[in-house]
Formats: structure tokens, sequence, C-alpha cells
């Protein structure tokens, strides 16, 4: 008997708890940009700032910021600050690239790319800072290839993806209110 009763509330208990579940708690771990003023439904990326010495850094990093928006799907990006309810500007801060090893022949054989960058949401109407930080900062090792000529596009292919996990780190924290 008693083993039928247990049978019985396990039963309950599994139909209860699918019932339930479509029902959730709404919690999300992807930001929405909630806190945000749903009057704001286009947004304009500027051309970033560079303060640093190497070139084309702050493409890459304008290049992702607009990549990732296109992923929230919160926000339209649009082309032009005229047709923007927000403008995102962004300048490259510091850029410094450190050999991590060498290989045997004492060339280098892995580096880390680290950079900072300072980011500002603003309304476009008002000119108000909806978000903003002075210190996004990343880094990102990669392997240095043997041949002296293959460097130039590893170095690239790691400024391309420290760029969109810079965007990605601070539009999450922009969506997030952080």
């Amino acid at each position: 008997m008693k083993n039928q009763n247990s049978r019985r509330f396990f039963c309950f208990a599994v139909i209860g708890l699918a019932f339930m579940l479509p029902l959730g708690c709404g919690y999300s771990f992807a930001p929405k940009g909630e806190y945000v003023d749903n009057r704001i439904q286009k947004v304009y990326v500027e051309s970033f700032g560079n303060k640093t010495s190497r070139a084309e850094i702050e493409n890459f990093a304008r290049t992702a910021f607009i990549n990732q928006f296109i992923q929230h799907s919160r926000f339209k990006v649009v082309g032009s600050k005229e047709e923007a309810d927000a403008i995102i500007k962004g300048t490259v801060l510091n850029y410094n690239a450190t050999l991590l090893s060498y290989s045997d022949i004492r060339l280098g054989a892995e580096e880390r790319i680290t950079a900072k960058m300072e980011i500002t949401f603003l309304e476009k109407e008002s000119n108000e800072v909806i978000w903003s930080s002075k210190s996004v900062i990343g880094n990102v090792d990669y392997k240095l290839e043997d041949n002296i000529n293959l460097i130039p596009a590893a170095r690239k292919a790691a400024l391309i993806k420290l760029a969109n996990d810079m965007a990605e780190k601070a539009v999450n924290r922009m969506m997030a209110g952080f």
C-alpha cells in the first residue's frame, strides 16, 4: 500500500512539474536592453577613434560592435546619424602586444594582445548618456606561425577575435545596464 501511494505521489509530482515548466520564472541569460527607453529603436555606430600605433584596430572594433547589435536584435543598426535614435561612440585607447613564449630557434611562438576601449551609448536628440565605460579591456593569446610571412595574417585574426570579444562584453553590459 505504501509503495502504491509513493508511486501515485511521484506521478502527481511529475504531472505538476510538466504543467509548471512552460510557465518558467522569466529569467533570461542574455540581457535584452529592457532598461533602455523603448523609443530608441535605431542605432548608429560611429567610426571609432584610435589613440594607438596599431592601424585598423578601430575598424575591427566598429565592425564588431555593429555585428553585436545585429545579433542582439533589440535595435536596428542604421547607416547614418540622421536615421538613428541613439549613437555608439568609441575610441581604442591602448594596444599592447607581448611575447608569451619562444620557439626552439629563439623566435616568438605565442603572443598576447591586450587592448582598452572607451565606449559611449548616447540618445541622439538629448545627447544624454544611456551607458558608458572608459575601460572596456580585453586580451587574446595566439600562436605565431613559424613562417614569418604568415605572422601578419595570424595577428589580424587575433585582432578581429579581440575586437569581437570586447564588443560582446561591452554590448552585454550595455543591454544589462551595468
